[in-house]
């Protein structure tokens, strides 16, 4: 599968948690942890599929935001990874960071009542995999990992 089909995967199976926009068209809004290799292409496919928007980004890398507003010039940016997990105008996150962070930011972005996109490798053992998976279906969110 490629990216695209990734993202618009996330896209479907959140559909029944999606926000509703005021012409009945239903719209996933995700923000992005991570502008590195794969941050801009997940940025894409997120932001190019029918359902879905990209409203804020977030790297720690300051040359991050100049990438992100050439390529993508309305995205907001921000170097807070909690300012995306606590916005309430983020349906989905999607965790695109090294390994070792992927549990902590999935996990808090479970906890704030978002769906999760993490790219992979998933997490960095199983005993966090496993625990993410529980809290997901605990609280009736996606969670989803790029195989």
């Amino acid at each position: 599968m490629t990216n695209t089909q990734y993202s618009g995967q996330l896209a479907l199976e959140a559909r029944p948690f999606m926000n509703t926009q005021a012409k009945g068209a239903q719209m996933i809004r995700t923000g992005v942890i991570g502008y590195g290799y794969w941050g801009p292409n997940i940025v894409r496919n997120f932001h190019t599929q029918e359902c879905s928007e990209v409203p804020l980004v977030c790297d720690q890398n300051p040359k991050a935001q100049e990438r992100l507003k050439k390529a993508h010039p309305s995205v907001a940016f921000t170097t807070d990874p909690m300012e995306v997990i606590q916005s309430p105008n983020i349906d989905a996150v999607a965790v695109v960071t090294p390994v070792w962070t992927h549990y902590e930011l999935a996990k808090a972005a479970l906890e704030n009542g978002k769906h999760v996109f993490v790219e992979k490798p998933f997490t960095y053992n199983t005993v966090q995999a496993e625990e993410l998976i529980e809290l997901a279906d605990r609280k009736n969110l996606k969670i989803m990992a790029k195989i």
